[in-house]
């Protein structure tokens, strides 16, 4: 498959681009069909990882050949990656943990190593990074961007960075602001975590973009201190599970993880790279790269979100800018340019994708799931999920061709996500022999039990209640329909468990 540059980076990454709008399953079962795991299949390349200080990595040159692009081309500290007409080029430097892709900074979760005097990235980076960047749309479905929840920092008593010029928390409201206002002319709901000076707690903010439903994004406005001398713009996005923030080293106790904030790790990064290249170009200012924090908001957030720094106050000069109207409104324009971007990456292929869906035999109708304790609230659950599946005017269905998959998803000591604990599922077709002949729509009911833990089960696996479910149609061996509940939680499934076929 090759790489999808002109959807994110010659499309939307580019300054003078257009700026328009795990763990293992069980073997699968064919017949009768029934919930099952998928089957997995050959991989595109097989990579060969080597192992340092406990950490996989890859080869540059198995990385160059897997994307199609040049033997690397080495100069003194620097790798150099690069397709034939040098319209992709990748430069990694030895022991640094940032790559420039196609002259953006990307902050690596690992630094590049050498072994055997060959230079090698982290797959972590090779699969958070460099793969979420060359083919950004390969793991979701397309889709259409209806709400931009905005969340300008600080507020009330807590005023953030303060100035004699501005403080932060009147920087980010007042940025906010106008990017709601253009959002809203632009035709985007607009959903706003605070609208005046008020004080807003995390959980607020949480409960606030959470509540959100259809395809949204999360952007926090903050701004930045350090150095005196240092300036410019930056955005960053959730470390992925098992990956150090770029404030962090490699360590035994980096978060592994995997919370609701990284269901979206790709889009996000995605988001993060169109909002940095649109404002950096435009107004001209230093490029400080995007990175990797743990901000609290990013954590719980199960939509696209990213972080941006406007500036750093603790610089008089730019101090100074942001502390005008004129260049906050600068702002306000490029952050909706990127959001704009973001929004073309996220429907490539929209009309495509509607026209394969039209023809498909089978889809899901409207799943519904119910989950509920059991014994008395003493730990075990009870999760119920009513399953129709509609087939297209005219198409016989060959039962023996149809096959359902079922992931629930559980939350761990209310912080991380992972796949049910739950005892292996009772399903049950509400017609004797499912044939879709008298009927266009037949219903698979799916029962699932998760026992009360004991203490020393609790430990081990942690307290547990149910989060959601995906759910995945596959026809004559081939995915024909997607469904999850939160939605896009079938985003984050690769990161559980084989996902093969794929449509």
């Amino acid at each position: 498959m090759r790489p999808l540059l002109p959807i994110l980076f010659a499309t939307f990454l580019l300054p003078w681009a257009s700026q328009g709008a795990g763990k293992s399953a069980d073997s699968a079962k064919k017949s009768p069909p029934k919930p099952s795991a998928p089957t997995p299949t050959a991989p595109r390349v097989a990579w060969k990882p080597e192992y340092h200080l406990r950490r996989a990595y890859v080869p540059m040159a198995q990385v160059a050949s897997y994307y199609g692009l040049l033997e690397p081309k080495e100069s003194g500290r620097q790798i150099i990656l690069r397709d034939a007409s040098s319209k992709l080029r990748i430069e990694f430097t030895r022991s640094e943990k940032a790559a420039r892709i196609m002259g953006w900074t990307f902050y690596l979760s690992f630094p590049v190593v050498e072994i055997k005097d060959r230079p090698m990235v982290s797959v972590y980076d090779v699969r958070n990074v460099i793969d979420a960047i060359l083919h950004p749309g390969e793991r979701r479905d397309p889709a259409v961007l209806e709400t931009i929840v905005l969340d300008p920092s600080g507020g009330g008593r807590e005023i953030g960075i303060k100035t004699p010029h501005i403080t932060e928390k009147d920087l980010t409201l007042d940025v906010s602001n106008r990017l709601a206002a253009k959002l809203s002319a632009a035709g985007f709901k607009v959903v706003l975590t605070r609208k005046d000076d008020s004080t807003v707690s995390p959980a607020d903010r949480q409960k606030t973009a959470t509540a959100v439903s259809g395809e949204a994004i999360f952007l926090s406005l903050r701004a930045a201190s350090g150095s005196p001398a240092t300036h410019g713009f930056e955005t960053s996005t959730l470390p992925p599970a098992g990956t150090p923030a770029t404030s962090e080293s490699d360590s035994e106790n980096i978060d592994k993880k995997f919370h609701a904030g990284n269901i979206n790790d790709r889009e996000s990064l995605a988001l993060a790279a169109v909002l940095q290249s649109s404002v950096v170009s435009s107004l001209k200012i230093p490029d400080l790269g995007i990175r990797r924090a743990r901000f609290a908001e990013l954590r719980d957030i199960n939509l696209p979100a990213a972080v941006c720094r406007l500036g750093h106050l603790s610089n008089k000069e730019e101090a100074l800018k942001l502390a005008s109207p004129e260049y906050r409104e600068a702002i306000a324009e490029n952050l909706l340019a990127g959001i704009r971007r973001y929004a073309a990456y996220l429907s490539f292929n929209l009309e495509k994708r509607r026209e394969e869906e039209r023809l498909r035999p089978l889809q899901f109708g409207n799943i519904r799931a119910e989950d509920s304790e059991i014994d008395g609230g003493s730990g075990g659950e009870r999760v119920f999920l009513h399953v129709p599946l509609k087939a297209a005017p005219g198409v016989f269905v060959e039962r023996e061709k149809v096959e359902v998959q079922i992931y629930l998803f559980e939350r761990v000591n209310n912080e991380e996500l992972d796949l049910s604990t739950a005892n292996p599922p009772k399903d049950e077709w509400l017609s004797i022999l499912p044939d879709w002949k008298a009927t266009r729509e037949e219903i698979l009911a799916v029962t699932y039990f998760r026992p009360p833990f004991a203490p020393p089960e609790q430990k081990l696996y942690g307290k547990r209640a149910y989060y959601g479910y995906v759910a995945r149609l596959v026809y004559d061996g081939k995915v024909v329909d997607e469904a999850s509940f939160p939605q896009n939680l079938n985003r984050c499934l690769f990161y559980f468990t084989a996902v093969f076929p794929r449509r």
